[in-house]
């Protein structure tokens, strides 16, 4: 099997592994922050200066994201629940957490731990901001982080699922129908929802001339809507086959051909 991701160490005993879309997010990140971002914010700046301060402000904003993984790992871990890994690609990053949380408190508490990583960080890097202002590539870098972080913590409270609001929403919604199934297929559905609404906004966006922009939108909507569908026929898979044995799936009549037969 061709490996599909870095590998790069552990943490509290979770593997860290960096996926090679990652190196395409860097690329275009680097990109869009040394030839758009840091120019429009800070006009005197070097060349050399706007693009070593877009890779280390990327790299940065990666680091908080491996953050607000950990933030739900841990949490994870706390419950009895493995996590095999967490994985860095070009949306972000992803636990793989390896169960479903035991109760609708230990959902809701493991989805809430990233965003809450998130929103400390925000604030950390905001009261950065007025011990670096003398020095204005670091300041640059602290700024951009402050905001990014505080846009990682509003955007994953979009109650869609699988976002961590969406997970929050389920906890929520489990807690009062007793009934996981029907809430994560309620949460899914919300999710497609904004997925749509994200798709939609994009689609807008292009039309009125952000063209960039808005297909990055619309691509996230894709994204959102996609994994709100597949957790949605994970779900009534598993509501298929529970409770059946194997030996209700087995066939006992088959056919068999001569050993000596040639392919």
């Amino acid at each position: 099997m061709t490996r599909q991701s870095v590998p790069l160490g552990r943490i509290f005993g979770i593997s860290i592994s960096l996926d090679y879309s990652w190196f395409l997010i860097f690329a275009l990140m680097t990109w869009l922050l040394a030839r758009s971002y840091f120019p429009a914010e800070f006009k005197h700046w070097s060349r050399a200066e706007y693009w070593g301060v877009a890779a280390a402000t990327t790299i940065m904003l990666f680091v908080s994201v491996l953050l607000h993984e950990l933030g739900h790992s841990v949490v994870a871990l706390s419950y009895k629940i493995p996590v095999r890994r967490i994985n860095l690609f070009l949306f972000g990053g992803v636990s793989e957490i390896g169960a479903e949380a035991p109760s609708p408190k230990a959902e809701l508490l493991i989805a809430a731990a990233g965003p809450m990583v998130s929103l400390i960080l925000g604030f950390v890097f905001f009261l950065l901001e007025g011990l670096t202002r003398d020095v204005a590539p670091l300041f640059g870098l602290i700024k951009y982080l402050a905001y990014i972080n505080f846009a990682l913590f509003f955007f994953n409270l979009i109650p869609g699922f699988p976002l961590d609001g969406g997970r929050v929403f389920r906890a929520i919604v489990w807690g009062i129908t007793h009934n996981m199934r029907r809430a994560t297929l309620i949460a899914a559905n919300v999710g497609r929802l904004f997925g749509f609404l994200f798709i939609m906004f994009g689609v807008w966006q292009m039309l009125g001339g952000n063209f960039g922009g808005g297909i990055w939108i619309a691509f996230i909507g894709w994204f959102l809507e996609n994994a709100a569908s597949t957790e949605a026929r994970q779900v009534l898979l598993q509501s298929a086959i529970a409770g059946h044995t194997v030996e209700q799936a087995m066939n006992r009549h088959f056919s068999t051909v001569p050993a000596s037969l040639t392919l």
